[in-house]
């Protein structure tokens, strides 16, 4: 059966290498979007609107860790789903960029409620979200935890799955635990605002609140994705790179078993793609677009 799954998906690889989806055509409307959030954070993103769009579809886009809406894998992939049809709102995060970082995880859901309350006000009524590396547990969160039946379906690139059991993977047990116990106990005295530096492997070094640590760490974290998957009941497209040397693409088949019949989360790998799909731009941009499709056009 594994097998026989392993060989739909490649056939299903090479059949849209080969025939790429329909770009839109005409020109496409780009436009700075300043938004804010229901506890008074002001946000900016920029919205992609074709000329021609996909029934009225759009995807907001959330970046990881140190990310923004310009920048990584959000410096191409909007505008090529927007090529596609698809209006694409790319925001920065609260904690966006390499700054020092305070916000615990789940305020995120905040940002991402404005950006989908924004797309809403707009007239899209199939609105999809898409998350990349650490996006992917902030948007299965937000749904997890909101329900927002105006979201359509949830497209995940490079998930790093558990932020806790990332640190043990890069750095070791000991040291992981250690830095996530110094956390705690600046939490349990009062002093949750006290900067950490705070070594993240290949992303360097970054400033975080004790609290900060342990509302993405802590064991009752909400950034955990294999629990918030579980508890979704939209459709789910996972795709990772196979030559991803920062997220585990067996995260990827983790998160699948994690969710339940009603997510219906489907996982495709792309040979020598990695973290950034550097050489598989095209690639990533029609598989999302033809799944989103197929969302849309049961």
């Amino acid at each position: 059966m594994r097998f026989f799954k392993h060989s739909i998906l490649v056939c299903l690889l090479v059949f849209m290498y080969i025939n790429p989806p329909a770009r839109a055509a005409g020109d496409i409307g780009v436009e700075l979007v300043r938004l804010k959030t229901t506890d008074g954070i002001p946000l900016t993103g920029v919205m992609r609107t074709p000329h021609k769009a996909q029934k009225n579809a759009g995807v907001v886009m959330i970046h990881g860790y140190s990310g923004n809406f310009y920048s990584g894998i959000m410096s191409f992939l909007p505008k090529a789903l927007a090529d596609r049809g698809f209006t694409t709102l790319a925001l920065n995060m609260r904690d966006h960029d390499r700054g020092p970082k305070k916000n615990r995880f789940e305020d995120n859901r905040h940002d991402i409620a404005a950006a989908v309350h924004k797309m809403a006000q707009l007239g899209y009524n199939s609105i999809f979200l898409y998350g990349h590396s650490m996006g992917t547990n902030r948007v299965l969160y937000y749904l997890a935890k909101t329900g927002d039946s105006r979201i359509k379906g949830v497209l995940l690139t490079g998930p790093p799955g558990n932020l806790f059991e990332w640190n043990i993977h890069i750095f070791g047990i000991e040291t992981a635990t250690r830095v996530l116990r110094q956390a705690q106990d600046l939490v349990a005295n009062g002093k949750g605002g006290q900067w950490m530096l705070i070594d993240l492997g290949p992303l360097g070094k970054a400033l975080y609140t004790a609290e900060h640590v342990v509302s993405l760490r802590g064991p009752n974290t909400v950034s955990d994705p294999y629990w918030n998957i579980a508890r979704i009941s939209k459709p789910a497209f996972i795709v990772h790179g196979l030559a991803d040397r920062l997220a585990n693409p067996d995260i990827a088949d983790r998160l699948r078993s994690s969710g339940t019949s009603a997510s219906e989360v489907t996982v495709l790998k792309i040979p020598d793609a990695n973290h950034r799909f550097s050489n598989h731009q095209e690639t990533l941009a029609n598989v999302l677009s033809r799944w989103m499709i197929e969302q849309i056009n049961p």
